[in-house]
């Protein structure tokens, strides 16, 4: 639709800028009768034109210009032009609409008029085609955040409804609690995702449930402690943002050997949201790395799509051999 409007005021615009003589005689002077003799020479003379200007916006800007086949463009532009030299003297001279003083005299003002034509042309198609990219860009953006926003990793609903089925016997009250958890996870990634931010009280209640969730795995000798003080506003944010942060502090920070912890901590403050994640460090084995390094590239072209210049990423470990994950955001 938009093409549509953008050529129908492309030809609005080349309309008027050939016929400026017989609409100012008709319009400013009051001048019927010359009104009507000019629009008999601009429409002999016009006419070539507008169908050069439709030919180069239609079909050599985008066939050739766009392909960056310069010189080819401009040679088709140059046989069009003589073509329209070639097929309009004879005619104007036969309708005596023009007085012959020469090729020359004829020539220049045509070819300026020519160049004006496609001038106008190549400007308003590589507008469109500015808005057509940031469209299609903006649409692009829209499907990968969709796609990765709608991830939640097959592992991990495994592992909960293994974990779940286990206490089903053991712990019946806290099975049916975890099974509530898990239904509330699935419920908010499934259908609450589906705009382009969220409110964070929701995003903060989903994390609380997912990590309640990822810590089943855990044993008595991993601590896993949360900070999510209350927020005073309506601020919102990118959904499932954490999600892949949360995933690799406990499947690198967690031992059921050895002594291990999780701290995950929100904190907003000064217009930003403020995540932190320290564990133990108990890295996997080479031959058990599957999906390493995805997650993270995911949230960082997350980052790159929704907060251009607008956040900060830092992980590693620290001096204590642990491993820590910063990650703040302008909201």
């Amino acid at each position: 639709m938009k093409k549509h409007i953008a050529l129908i005021f492309a030809s609005l615009g080349v309309f008027l800028m050939l016929m400026y003589r017989p609409l100012w005689e008709l319009f400013v002077t009051g001048n019927t009768f010359a009104a009507i003799g000019n629009l008999n020479w601009t429409v002999m003379h016009a006419a070539p034109f507008i169908i050069a200007f439709y030919v180069c916006y239609i079909w050599l800007i985008p066939e050739f210009l766009f392909k960056n086949k310069i010189k080819t463009f401009w040679i088709a532009n140059l046989l069009i032009f003589l073509a329209i030299f070639l097929i309009k003297f004879p005619i104007l001279k036969l309708f005596n609409y023009v007085e012959f003083n020469g090729y020359l005299t004829f020539l220049i003002p045509n070819l300026l008029t020519d160049g004006l034509v496609i001038g106008t042309a190549i400007g308003i198609r590589y507008y469109m085609k500015s808005v057509e990219d940031l469209e299609k860009e903006r649409e692009n953006q829209q499907a990968e955040l969709q796609w990765l926003k709608n991830q939640l990793n097959p592992h991990f609903l495994f592992n909960t409804m293994n974990n779940i089925s286990s206490q089903i016997y053991t712990n019946p009250d806290e099975a049916q609690e975890n099974l509530s958890r898990l239904s509330e996870v699935l419920r908010y990634a499934l259908y609450e995702t589906a705009t382009d931010r969220v409110p964070l009280h929701g995003e903060i209640d989903f994390m609380k449930n997912y990590i309640a969730l990822m810590a089943l795995r855990c044993s008595d000798k991993t601590t896993v402690t949360t900070d999510f003080p209350v927020q005073t506003n309506d601020a919102k944010i990118l959904p499932l943002l954490y999600i892949s942060l949360i995933e690799n502090a406990f499947k690198h920070g967690i031992s059921n050997k050895e002594e291990s912890f999780v701290r995950i901590s929100l904190k907003q403050f000064q217009g930003k949201l403020v995540f932190e994640a320290e564990n133990s460090n108990f890295p996997k084995k080479q031959e058990n790395r599957s999906g390493h390094g995805i997650g993270i590239g995911n949230l960082k072209r997350r980052l790159e799509l929704a907060y251009p210049d607008k956040h900060s990423f830092t992980y590693g470990l620290n001096g204590d051999g642990n491993y820590c994950t910063r990650l703040e955001v302008e909201i």
